[in-house]
């Protein structure tokens, strides 16, 4: 069965590549493997987020429509 998508929660994630900046601001040596995996998980979000936020876009315009029928 097809479990339905959850939406991400855009000002979480906001949080969590603001987290990931911080590290490495503050990482005096950047352990490159950790640096990576860093990397990789503020990438995934990045992507999540242009998703999300051409949804939340899509859903203004389809409200916008409804408006400008009445």
């Amino acid at each position: 069965m097809n479990q339905p998508t959850k939406k991400i929660n855009i000002q979480e994630s906001l949080g969590k590549l603001e987290a990931i900046a911080q590290w490495f601001e503050t990482q005096k040596e950047v352990d490159v493997e950790q640096g990576l995996v860093k990397v990789k998980e503020g990438a995934g979000l990045i992507k999540q987020l242009k998703t999300r936020l051409k949804e939340v876009e899509n859903e203004f315009e389809e409200i916008k429509k409804e408006f400008d029928e009445e």
